[in-house]
């Protein structure tokens, strides 16, 4: 019996943990570019405020990667036409979410 413990608990503990199953595959949680215009707008509104943030409205979603979403604001001038650079930028992981911030985009 004293031999046979050790091998019981050899067995059992080395089995312990490992998943048998296969797990599917989990979806992406920023899948498409209308979630992560809302979540970068979300974002922004909460870092900047609501009126800066809407100075440069609509949001543009563009896939860099197969990673990642950049979402640009569009900055105006006085004649209504949209300027290059100078507007927020939000890097977002299509995968888990994770984002990156940048107040001036050059």
């Amino acid at each position: 019996m004293r031999r046979l413990l050790p091998i019981v608990l050899f067995l059992g503990t080395s089995t312990f943990g490992q998943n048998t199953r296969k797990l599917p595959a989990h979806p992406d949680y920023v899948p498409d570019e209308r979630t992560a215009e809302r979540i970068a707008e979300l974002v922004l509104i909460a870092q900047f405020g609501h009126d800066r943030v809407n100075a440069q409205l609509p949001l543009q979603a563009t896939s860099t990667s197969r990673d990642t979403w950049l979402v640009q604001g569009l900055l105006k001038d006085k004649e209504g036409r949209t300027q290059v650079g100078g507007s927020y930028g939000v890097w977002i992981n299509k995968h888990d979410g994770c984002l990156k911030v940048i107040e001036r985009m050059k």
